[in-house]
């Protein structure tokens, strides 16, 4: 990763590029920056680069490789309104696949409008996907080869995920707006799960095909049918300390320290539904009434990873930018933008 310093130059380069329509990427390698122009100047910095390199995306829809086969460190200027109302969110529309050679690969602030799958049963470890939205997420296969040190966290998933290649990784703060199946040795951590509660459909269960998982800090929505309708086809998993609107059946499971039967209604600040919004603020109005198995909160803004507000990522954020129309008298352009250092 960039220092800070070096972030901010790369920042003041991107704030300059917006007086332009033009869009820039910014390719970070061995010390050396380059600016790619053009056309499709994220898929050109990605030919030109190289495992280990880092690749700095700027606000917009932008045409990118739809396929990532390189450990790369990628990262846009965030998806939430609230946090790129001066540059625009970094946004590609479509699906993205992770094939077989992007181990190390970091993804930050970017909005993907399709989904993100693994491709089927590669082997790709060490995977982080952080602070980003995209539909679902799906790792392809049998468990044959399956990638393990993968990072889910702090993003909001409207859909389901898959995780059928997956394990000794962590799903964790993240908001999710469909299933979770086919999970073996995952830790499911400080989640909220918004699935449908009055839904008789069995992809609108939490859990599908979950098992050997630690399922801890969560907060579950489903309420529909009673205590069988958490979960279908799991077992050997540990349950500690989620939110559930209903009394579980324990089936071969282990249930400790939950907190069962509580109306989510009276658990945040401001949500309602079933779906993620914007404008929902998904505090704990009592956060001391429900703690997480390591003494802090459950859900989102508990655990190892609290999501941070506006989702912003750990390049420096812009605050401010103000750029005149037209020169002055003496032919200069007034110019003011404030930049916030990010360090995590």
């Amino acid at each position: 990763m960039r220092t800070i310093k070096q972030l901010l130059i790369l920042a003041i380069v991107f704030s300059t590029f917006t007086l332009f329509a033009q869009q820039k990427v910014a390719l970070h390698s061995n010390g050396v920056t380059t600016i790619f122009g053009g056309a499709n100047p994220f898929t050109n910095a990605y030919n030109a680069s190289s495992s280990g390199d880092t690749i700095y995306l700027p606000g917009g829809n932008l045409p990118y490789p739809t396929t990532i086969d390189k450990g790369l460190v990628i990262i846009g200027a965030g998806y939430h309104p609230d946090s790129t109302t001066t540059t625009l969110p970094t946004v590609l529309s479509g699906d993205l696949t992770i094939s077989q050679n992007a181990d190390n690969l970091w993804l930050e602030g970017i909005e993907i409008t399709g989904g993100i799958s693994f491709n089927t049963n590669h082997k790709i470890d060490s995977v982080t996907i952080r602070r980003c939205k995209f539909s679902t997420l799906t790792y392809a296969g049998n468990g044959t080869t399956p990638c393990v040190d993968n990072v889910i966290r702090e993003n909001v998933i409207s859909g389901a995920v898959n995780l059928g290649n997956a394990a000794s990784s962590m799903l964790s703060n993240n908001i999710i707006g469909g299933q979770i199946s086919n999970a073996s040795n995952i830790g499911i951590s400080n989640n909220i799960f918004l699935s449908n509660p009055n839904s008789t459909a069995y992809y609108n269960i939490p859990f599908y095909i979950v098992n050997s998982c630690f399922i801890s800090n969560n907060i579950i929505f489903r309420n529909y049918g009673g205590g069988a309708y958490v979960y279908s086809n799991c077992n050997l998993n540990t349950f500690s300390n989620n939110i559930f609107t209903l009394v579980p059946d324990a089936g071969t499971n282990t249930f400790t320290g939950n907190y069962n039967s509580i109306d989510i209604a009276t658990v945040f600040i401001n949500q309602s539904g079933n779906a993620f919004d914007y404008n929902h603020d998904y505090h704990l109005v009592d956060p001391a009434s429900y703690l997480g198995t390591d003494g802090s909160q459950v859900g989102i803004y508990g655990g190892m990873y609290p999501i941070k507000d506006g989702a912003v990522p750990q390049n420096p954020h812009f605050q401010f930018k103000n750029i005149s129309t037209q020169t002055d008298n003496n032919g200069e352009l007034n110019i003011q933008i404030q930049v916030e250092a990010q360090d995590y």
